[in-house]
């Protein structure tokens, strides 16, 4: 079986960043999960059982039977392998086949049979990967790709109770010419559609709006990953508008569009977290985030690598106002930030050329390694205790999961560093080296 000699694979070829940084978060489950009271549904490409969806020898092997069964208060367990939608929202349009989530019913990857991982806490789902493609007709051709890998009209009305978690959802192409079918290739959330998406991938996914992700609702994305999407307009990784979604804990990297590489904000307010903008790319403005009539709250996020062909290689500001705190914008081009008849409010944080406002620095947040992804905070770094422990939305917890404010001195204080990592290597290991360990 072809996902039974993938773990192999996994497990001893090359770790990224971002997949050592996942495992970390393994062995209990996910932040804000809880474990539902009603039926457990499985789904195996490769059980060969009574296919009923009520054990993992008889699980459903596609995905569409266990959603249509489901019910309130359910969960969906999925073993490693490929899953393609077939319910077309849109009946006779081969293209319209997508996934729809449902309120109160839980959709959990990382499991696979095949070596063992059944149970709960054998769950792991950077190992165990489960694809959510929309890759329905010639392999490898777009040109016939779903429009959504999910898509969530109004009259669902998604609220939190609707998860998805530990996933990767890539092949969605919403190229077409009428609505909804520009907007948000891989998960397109309309007016009242606010699910809960954890721990899960979205790459490879392409759109005219929002090719990774196209948000009217407002949905809670945490610990998730948005690279490799693409928008010929406006929101490579994701598209906001007219919504407040709470993004925590996120990657947006290598994402591209005409404006808005990363994320484009119209008229919304998101909250933003702990997250990184690396190498995402704008043909015209805002290569890492572009805000048009939008007030986002971004509080210890870090901007590097990411570029525009005219302004805002890290963010563009037109006729907006996002509250900017603790957070890093170094090395993105052509500048940092863009502001065009807007009025933002940035303080104690680190701006390659400097900005306004209490407590930023101009200094080289001497990253680890940036060139390879990595944003840890480095010795005698300025962003070491330099932000405020009065931020909006401070977290507890940084991207990888240590606790903030660990140490610091700012009149007595413990203070909380800029950007997404809390460096721990001076709490940790200096004392160590000082005591003769």
């Amino acid at each position: 079986m072809e996902h039974c000699s993938r773990w192999l694979i996994a497990a001893f070829g090359s770790i990224t960043l971002a997949a050592a940084l996942a495992l970390l978060a393994l062995g209990s489950p996910p932040s804000g999960s809880v474990l539902a009271q009603g039926n457990t549904i499985y789904v195996d490409a490769d059980a060969t059982g009574g296919n009923d969806g009520t054990s993992w020898q008889d699980a459903y092997t596609t995905l569409q039977p266990a959603l249509e069964e489901a019910a309130l208060s359910d969960e969906i367990w999925v073993a490693a392998g490929t899953y393609t939608p077939t319910h077309e929202f849109s009946p006779g349009d081969p293209r319209s086949a997508t996934f729809q989530l449902k309120n109160g019913v839980a959709l959990y990857g990382g499991f696979d049979p095949c070596v063992g991982d059944t149970g709960w806490e054998d769950r792991d789902w950077v190992i165990n990967i489960i694809i959510l493609s929309g890759d329905i007709g010639v392999v490898g051709d777009a040109g016939d790709n779903s429009y959504h890998v999910f898509y969530h009209p109004l009259e669902l009305t998604l609220d939190g109770s609707a998860v998805l978690d530990g996933f990767t959802v890539s092949g969605g192409n919403a190229d077409g010419g009428a609505w909804p079918n520009y907007l948000g290739g891989g998960m397109a959330n309309w007016y009242s559609s606010s699910p809960t998406v954890s721990n899960c991938t979205f790459s490879d996914n392409s759109a005219h709006y929002g090719g990774g992700m196209e948000n009217a609702g407002s949905p809670t994305v945490t610990n998730c990953t948005f690279s490799n999407n693409s928008a010929t307009s406006i929101g490579g990784g994701m598209h906001n508008s007219g919504s407040s979604p709470v993004v925590a804990n996120c990657t947006f990297s290598d994402n591209s569009a005409s404006d808005g590489g990363g994320m484009y904000n119209e008229w919304a307010s998101p909250v933003v977290t702990n997250c990184t903008f690396s190498g995402n790319s704008a043909a015209y403005d805002g290569g890492g985030m572009r805000n048009a009539g939008s007030s986002p709250v971004v509080t210890n996020c870090t901007f590097s690598g990411n570029s525009a062909g005219y302004n805002g290689g890290g963010m563009y500001n037109e006729v907006a106002s996002p509250v900017v705190t603790n957070c890093i914008l170094w090395g993105d081009g052509p500048q940092e930030i863009w502001n065009q008849n807007s009025q933002p409010s940035v303080t104690y944080s680190d701006i390659q050329g400097g900005s306004s406002g209490t407590g930023n620095i101009d200094d080289d947040p001497l990253f680890v390694d940036s060139g390879s992804g990595d944003y840890h905070l480095g010795p005698g770094s300025p962003c070491l205790d330099a932000g405020t422990n009065d931020a909006p939305n401070l977290p507890e917890f940084d991207f990888e999961g240590n606790p903030r404010v660990m140490d610091g001195d700012r009149n007595g204080t413990a203070v909380v560093d800029m950007g997404v990592d809390e460096a721990f290597w001076h709490v940790v290991y200096l004392p160590l080296i000082f005591r003769g360990y």
